[in-house]
């Protein structure tokens, strides 16, 4: 009887294993809330109307305190909740006030995808630009989370600068491509990445949009994370146990503000 025990449970794996593509409704509707935070993102702000936090009160006395705020996002269709089906979808929310700072410091920062892997090393192995031209970013990054296992993925992104005036701006920075890497312990074969049909699904979508305020006390950074990956559960228990589904959406703002700090330390009193 272990036998055919076994045999079930190899054969729910594999049938778990291979549910990791990602289907067509899910992606549209990901695109959609993707489009309609990107539509926010571009208004016109108004006086003390631009980020997150200006409409929290709690959360911007903080701020000025110098502590980071991270809180959960949510973007409506015209007071709707927008249902992505089939999948585990998060939006998170973090700020921090870089004491006198400039914005130009700030925003080229941002987009120094080269030095990512030196900026946010908690998170990139590996990063470096493809290609710029003028304000638009093409640029790869290399993924590398461990808990239990190893999560490795490469990553292509597309970033889009827009500069408002000189003390508002804004990036969008869409992935167009994420592959898991099939050996993560080989260094000499991290560019190659298992089929699409065996992938996990630890990781469809991710975008990150930034918005850049210049205050008289310093720059107000703003990040947002749109991530995207297989529905929570319906993993092999093995790698349900790394954690990274649940975990790895508010960890990436977590430690990119935690980041901030470091690359931008608070002035000695």
């Amino acid at each position: 009887m272990r036998w055919l025990f076994s045999f079930f449970l190899l054969a729910f794996a594999s049938t778990l294993l291979h549910a990791a593509e990602l289907d067509p409704a899910t992606a549209a509707a990901f695109d959609r809330y993707a489009k309609l935070t990107e539509q926010e993102l571009q208004k016109t702000p108004g006086p003390h109307d631009f980020l997150w936090i200006d409409r929290h009160p709690k959360e911007l006395s903080l701020a000025w305190l110098g502590q980071p705020i991270i809180a959960a996002g949510e973007t409506l269709d015209q007071g709707h909740q927008i249902e992505i089906p089939g999948a585990t979808f998060a939006h998170w929310i973090g700020t921090y006030l870089v004491e006198f700072a400039t914005f130009e410091r700030a925003r080229d920062f941002l987009l120094n995808f080269a030095d990512y892997k030196y900026f946010f090393k908690d998170f990139f192995i590996d990063s470096r630009l493809v290609k710029r031209d003028g304000d638009r970013f093409d640029a790869f990054l290399r993924l590398s989370r461990r808990r239990f296992s190893t999560v490795m993925l490469n990553m292509n992104v597309t970033a889009n600068y827009t500069g408002i005036d000189a003390n508002h701006g804004y990036v969008i920075c869409r992935s167009t491509h994420v592959g898991e890497v099939g050996h993560p312990h080989q260094k000499k074969k991290l560019d190659q990445e298992v089929p699409v049909a065996d992938e996990y699904g630890y990781l469809w979508r991710h975008n990150v949009y930034w918005r850049i305020l210049q205050t008289g006390d310093g720059v107000f950074i703003e990040v947002q994370s749109l991530t995207l990956s297989r529905k929570a559960g319906t993993l092999s228990p093995s790698r349900i146990l790394n954690g990274f589904i649940d975990d790895f959406p508010r960890e990436f703002v977590a430690g990119v503000l935690d980041d901030l700090r470091v690359a931008f330390p608070r002035p000695a009193k």
